[in-house]
């Protein structure tokens, strides 16, 4: 499938932001450092963060997407920026990598907002899963004074089943 105007016009428009779905919070970053594993004090000794760089706590890094992740109850439909490019031959979607960068800390009690692109989409391309178009989005954190703190750039693979003729 060749992308139309239209398509190509959804390519590097980045959205209006968002509220993250929950703020960065101590509980849930507790469990998180829990279930990785993750001793460092920065995130839960208040008097130890005191005496860093950062002057107090903050959140783990890797919880970045966790901040704006779909809740799962009670459900809410909520569509990412992959189904605005309307690729009505391609409903299969699977991930091919994440990529995040951490630009500056996020404090317990900051108010994340999320603005979301697509920022490239492939020539069409037929895999072994079928024929589709490889896409990028790029999810930006901004705190409360819009400094962006982080971004989130998943690669996906956008497909229908292998045409008969490319078997």
């Amino acid at each position: 499938m060749i992308l139309t105007d239209k398509q190509r016009a959804v390519i590097g428009r980045e959205s209006a932001p968002r509220i993250a779905s929950m703020p960065p919070n101590m509980a849930s970053a507790r469990q998180w450092c829990e279930m990785i594993e993750d001793a460092n004090p920065i995130y839960t000794d208040e008097a130890y963060a005191r005496t860093t760089w950062l002057q107090g706590l903050m959140a783990p890094p890797s919880m970045l997407m966790t901040w704006d992740m779909y809740q799962s109850w009670p459900e809410v439909e909520r569509k990412g920026a992959v189904y605005e490019l309307e690729l009505e031959d391609c409903p299969s979607i699977i991930a091919v990598t994440a990529v995040q960068e951490f630009l500056m800390p996020v404090r317990y009690g900051d108010t994340l907002s999320v603005t979301t692109q697509v920022s490239s989409v492939s020539e069409e391309k037929t895999t072994r899963l079928g024929t589709g178009h490889f896409v990028s989005i790029l999810d930006i954190f901004r705190n409360q004074f819009q400094q962006v703190v982080g971004t989130h750039r998943f690669d996906l693979f956008v497909y229908g089943p292998v045409k008969e003729s490319a078997r």
